[in-house]
């Protein structure tokens, strides 16, 4: 990526940028609410990627995630289709992870569509292994849903 990346925490401002890439990222998106019920719940996490300094019109991807009894999940991650296969993905999955983690999650777990072979390999390459399946998940296309975990290893003392 030849523009630097800014990865920070969402505001109000972002979610019109966020809602946009929602539309052009998934078959069934979240409504506009969803997200703004994010922004305002208390265990919920928004981490926005985009160029640096950050303009909240120019964000290029998004991740969701709670952290809960010690525990990271993951709601949604996307990026702009014109940003994507540029390691922005990979930067806002690995500041989530350390974000939840320093929030004392000792685990973190998803569910992801067996057809999404890109998300699959982001989530391989961090060491996400399958633990199961959720049949019939998706409400769109009946289609599984894979559960990931990763455990966190321990700290050194």
């Amino acid at each position: 990526m030849t523009q630097e990346l800014s990865v920070r925490r969402a505001g109000l401002a972002d979610i019109t940028a966020i809602w946009a890439i929602e539309q052009v990222s998934f078959p069934t998106p979240w409504s506009r609410w969803s997200f703004l019920a994010e922004l305002g719940h208390g265990n919920s996490h928004i981490l926005v990627a985009g160029p640096a300094p950050p303009l909240p019109w120019q964000t290029w991807g998004y991740l969701i995630f709670w952290v809960v009894a010690e525990e990271m999940h993951i709601l949604n991650l996307a990026i702009h289709p014109e940003y994507r296969r540029r390691g922005i993905a990979r930067q806002l999955l690995s500041a989530g992870l350390a974000q939840a983690r320093e929030l004392g999650a000792l685990v973190a777990w998803l569910e992801v569509r067996p057809s999404n072979g890109p998300a699959r390999a982001l989530y391989d390459s961090f060491g996400f292994k399958e633990v199961g399946r959720r049949p019939g998940y998706y409400d769109d296309t009946h289609e599984d849903a894979i559960l990931l975990t990763l455990e966190f290893e321990e700290e050194p003392h």
